[in-house]
C-alpha cells in the first residue's frame, strides 16, 4: 500500500512542477557564425544511469562495496536506494574537474545559480564521500576527495599552535566551526582516507576542542570566551562540530572526544528546553546518536529520544484531499507553536535527524520507537522522493535537457530550482536509512 501511495503521488507532483519548469527547455542554440546570437554556455551535463521510482529490481548500475548485500533488503528500501544513486550520481555530474560544486540549477531559465559558497560545497563533498563510501563508487570518492582538497587550500594552521587548523577567514564572514567540522565528516566519510588527510582532519577537530568551554557549551565565534552565541548559530554549528569530531573516532579514536560529548550533552539537552527549535535538532541528534552508539550511554539516547519523539509530532502524517501531496513532510515551528505551512526540502533535514535517531533505538533494543521512527522515516523519504527529478517524471521535457535535472532535489511542489544543499541533506539521510536497513537485513 505504502509503494502504491508513492507512485501515485510521484505521478500528480509533475503536473505541480511542469509551469514553473517549461521555460527552461528551449533548445540550445546552434554555433555561433558571424550572423546569429552566441550559442547556450550553460555547462554541458554528462547523463549517468537512472532508473524510475518503482523498479522492483536493483539496478546494473548500483555498484556496492564489497561487505554491502542489497539483495536481502525489501522492496521500499530497494526503492530508497535507487533515489540514493540518482542523487549521487546528479551531484557527482555536477562537480567539474576542478573540484568545484556547480551551487543550483535554475530549470525556469535555463541557467546555473551563481555565487560562491564554502559551507555548501564542504556538504556536498561530505555528501558524496558518504555515498562513495556506502555504494562502492571510485568515482564519487574521487571527485569528493578533489573538492576536500581545494577547500583545505583555504585553510591555515594557528601560528602558535601547530596543530590547530581552521579556515582562514574569521566566523564573522565565513563561520569557523561550521566549516572546520563539515570538513572532518568529509574526509572521514572517505572510503578510504589518506594519512596526510586524515592527520588534517585531526587539526580540524583539535580546533574545535579548543572552543569548548568549561559548561560543555562550544563557542560558535571566534573572540571572547564568555560572549553570548546567537541563537541561529547555537542551533546550526555546535551539533555539527560535536558530530564531526565523533565521527573521527573511526580513524583518529580518542578518549577526550568521548569526554567532549559527555560534557555537551547536558549543557545542550538544557539549552533545547529552553530554546525549541526544529532547526537545532538535525545536527544534535547526529552528534548524541553516533555518541550512543559508541559508548551506549543512557544520557545521549534520552537527548536523542527527546528530541525525535516531539519531531515525529510536526510531520504531516495523515492524508488530506486538499493537500494530498503535504503527505510526510514536516511542519514549521515559529514562537514556540507549530505552524501548517506548505512542506519544503528541509523537510529532508529532519528526515536525516529520524534516520540518526532509528539508529540509536535499534542500538538500544527500543522496540517501540524503532517502528515509529521507521514509520516516520519512510513517510518522510516518500516526501523526499517526490522532490526528486527521475526518468519517470521528466518524460515531458527533451530528452537532451533530462541530465540537468534528473537525480536533483528541488526546493517545493511549487519551486523547481536545484541546489546541492538540498541533495546533500537529502542524499546523507538516504544513505544513513540505507545503511540501517542493511543492517537489520541480515
Amino acid at each position: 500500500m505504502r509503494i502504491r501511495v508513492l507512485s501515485v503521488l510521484s505521478i500528480l507532483v509533475v503536473g505541480v512542477t511542469a509551469f514553473s519548469l517549461i521555460r527552461g527547455q528551449e533548445r540550445p542554440a546552434p554555433p555561433a557564425t558571424a550572423d546569429s546570437t552566441p550559442r547556450d554556455t550553460t555547462p554541458a551535463v554528462v547523463p549517468a544511469p537512472s532508473v524510475p521510482v518503482g523498479s522492483a529490481a536493483t539496478p546494473a548500475a548500483l555498484t556496492p562495496g564489497p561487505a554491502r548485500d542489497f539483495s536481502k533488503l525489501d522492496e521500499f528500501p530497494k526503492e530508497m536506494l535507487v533515489s540514493c544513486q540518482r542523487g549521487a550520481d546528479w551531484l557527482a555530474r555536477h562537480n567539474d574537474t576542478k573540484g568545484h560544486f556547480l551551487p543550483g540549477y535554475l530549470p525556469a531559465l535555463n541557467k546555473p545559480i551563481e555565487g560562491e559558497n564554502y559551507l555548501n560545497q564542504a556538504g556536498a563533498a561530505f555528501a558524496l564521500a558518504r555515498a562513495a563510501r556506502f555504494l562502492g563508487k571510485d568515482l564519487y570518492a574521487a571527485r569528493a576527495a578533489q573538492t576536500i582538497l581545494k577547500l583545505l587550500d583555504e585553510t591555515v594552521v594557528d601560528a602558535d599552535k601547530s596543530n590547530r587548523r581552521h579556515t582562514s577567514l574569521p566566523s564573522t564572514v565565513l563561520n569557523r566551526l561550521g566549516t572546520s567540522a563539515l570538513l572532518v565528516l568529509a574526509i572521514h566519510e572517505l572510503p578510504s582516507p589518506q594519512p596526510d588527510l586524515l592527520d588534517k582532519a585531526e587539526q580540524m577537530c583539535n580546533w574545535i576542542r579548543s572552543q569548548a568551554r568549561a559548561d560543555g557549551s562550544l563557542r560558535c565565534l571566534d573572540g571572547d570566551e564568555d560572549a553570548v552565541d546567537d541563537p541561529d548559530c547555537v542551533a546550526e554549528y555546535p551539533g555539527l562540530a560535536l558530530y564531526a569530531v565523533l565521527r573521527s573516532q573511526a580513524h583518529r579514536p580518542a578518549e577526550w572526544k568521548i569526554e567532549m560529548a559527555r560534557k555537551a550533552v547536558g549543557y545542550y539537552r538544557n539549552w533545547w528546553k529552553a530554546h525549541r527549535s526544529m532547526e537545532f535538532v538535525p545536527w544534535q541528534t547526529a552528534a548524541f546518536a553516533e555518541a550512543y552508539v559508541r559508548t551506549k550511554d543512557k544520557a545521549f539516547a534520552e537527548f536523542v529520544f527527546d528530541m525525535n519523539d516531539w519531531l515525529c509530532g510536526l510531520q504531516y502524517d495523515t492524508f488530506d484531499s486538499q493537500r494530498l501531496l503535504w503527505f510526510g513532510g514536516f511542519m514549521k515551528w515559529a514562537d514556540g507553536k507549530a505552524i501548517d505551512a506548505v512542506p519544503t526540502i528541509h523537510s529532508s533535514e529532519y528526515t536525516e535527524s529520524l534516520a540518526e535517531a532509528r539508529r540509536a533505538a535499534r542500538t538500544a533494543a527500543d522496540v517501540d520507537r524503532y517502528q515509529r521512527y521507521s514509520d516516520v522515516l519512510q513517510h518522510g523519504l516518500q516526501f523526499l522522493v517526490r522532490l526528486q527529478y527521475a526518468n519517470a517524471n521528466t518524460q515531458h521535457f527533451e530528452e537532451w535537457y533530462r541530465p540537468r535535472l534528473v537525480g536533483g532535489f528541488h526546493a517545493s511542489l511549487q519551486d523547481g530550482s536545484l541546489r546541492v544543499e538540498y541533495a546533500q541533506h537529502a542524499l546523507s539521510a538516504l544513505v544513513t536509512y540505507l545503511e540501517d536497513s542493511v543492517v537489520e537485513a541480515k
